[in-house]
């Protein structure tokens, strides 16, 4: 987790989020840094489903991360996760 938090200003991209809601589309996900993709995702389980969501960022240390990870990223490091 804390190599996590070290790059948490690399570029990340967010997939496998899908629309819980009937005839809508699933969302197209637009974040700029690894904090701002786990943020969302930890925040966006009232509105969609997060079970097959993958994160990955261009820090090749960095696996990728899926549902588990980030819940307990953002219960360990919360809003410091988008902070400089």
């Amino acid at each position: 987790m804390a190599s996590v938090f070290r790059v948490r200003h690399a570029a990340a991209t967010v997939s496998g989020v899908r629309s819980t809601g009937q005839g809508q589309a699933d969302p197209v996900i637009r974040v700029h840094s690894l904090g701002e993709a786990v943020r969302f995702v930890a925040n966006a389980f009232a509105n969609y489903d997060i079970s097959a969501v993958a994160i990955t960022c261009g820090d090749p240390s960095i696996p990728r991360l899926g549902s588990l990870e980030v819940k307990a990223l953002w219960r360990e490091y919360g809003e410091r996760l988008t902070q400089e």
